[in-house]
């Protein structure tokens, strides 16, 4: 088996605070489960969101929304129907996000981390590239 190795960009500094403001909406408890549940299916309703993270309150859950909403992470669709149905997507900074998440999860169980017994929420990893998503429409243009 091959080892892994970081790539490193030519230039090597870099300032962590751009971080500040996106560190704030993310490392809250549900926010990257929030992501991972709308990524795994394209899209989620509220009611599918709170049954799919089973322990978020309603508002909990509505105060998140709303702060990744606010940092372009998802997208809230009201569909025309009736009674109106209301839709998350991720946008294409949510997917980017989600798809970065999946190299740190597998380094935090290389390195002690470990799955919770039972735990509901997984992240799904398929082929599909972020163009072929929007082109389903899954992804909703920054």
């Amino acid at each position: 088996m091959e080892e892994e190795t970081l790539e490193i960009p030519e230039h090597t500094t870099v300032c962590f605070c751009p971080l500040h403001g996106i560190l704030d909406t993310i490392s809250k408890k549900w926010a990257l489960m929030i992501i991972a549940v709308i990524g795994n299916s394209g899209y989620a309703g509220f009611n599918e969101l709170k049954r799919g993270l089973c322990n978020v309150s309603s508002k909990t859950l509505s105060v998140t929304l709303k702060e990744l909403e606010e940092k372009d992470l998802i997208e809230r669709r009201v569909l025309e129907t009736t009674p109106p149905t209301v839709r998350y997507y991720l946008t294409v900074s949510g997917w980017e996000l989600r798809e970065l998440l999946i190299p740190l999860l597998t380094w935090v169980m290389k390195n002690g981390g470990h799955e919770e017994e039972g735990c509901p929420i997984h992240i799904h990893m398929g082929e599909q590239s972020i163009e072929q998503k929007k082109a389903e429409e899954f992804i909703l243009e920054d």
